[in-house]
């Protein structure tokens, strides 16, 4: 008998990981302009601070990165396994 493989369909959803937190960082996209905001876990200071920089300059457009650890998890859980896994030790 040859072997035989089984394939079905398996909802998954991807979200932040709940241990984790989202990060933005920011830098003008006017022309010259060396204004940079690095990498912060406070959104509204995020903000706040590309505010301040184009109340003080006039610049208003910016390039903003954000950054998160994804968690992927399927919608049935297998039994005995862990809802949320917890994060990885870093690099």
């Amino acid at each position: 008998m040859s072997p035989r493989s089984v394939i079905r369909a398996v909802q998954h959803a991807i979200g932040t990981h709940p241990q984790s937190e989202i990060t933005v960082s920011a830098c003008c996209l006017t022309g010259g302009c060396p204004w940079t905001l690095s990498a912060t876990a406070d959104l509204k200071a995020a903000d706040l601070a590309a505010m301040a920089h184009t109340g003080r300059t006039g610049h208003p457009t910016f390039a903003r990165t954000f950054e998160d650890v994804a968690l992927v998890r399927r919608l049935e859980l297998n039994e005995g396994q862990a809802a949320v896994p917890p994060l990885p030790a870093p690099r």
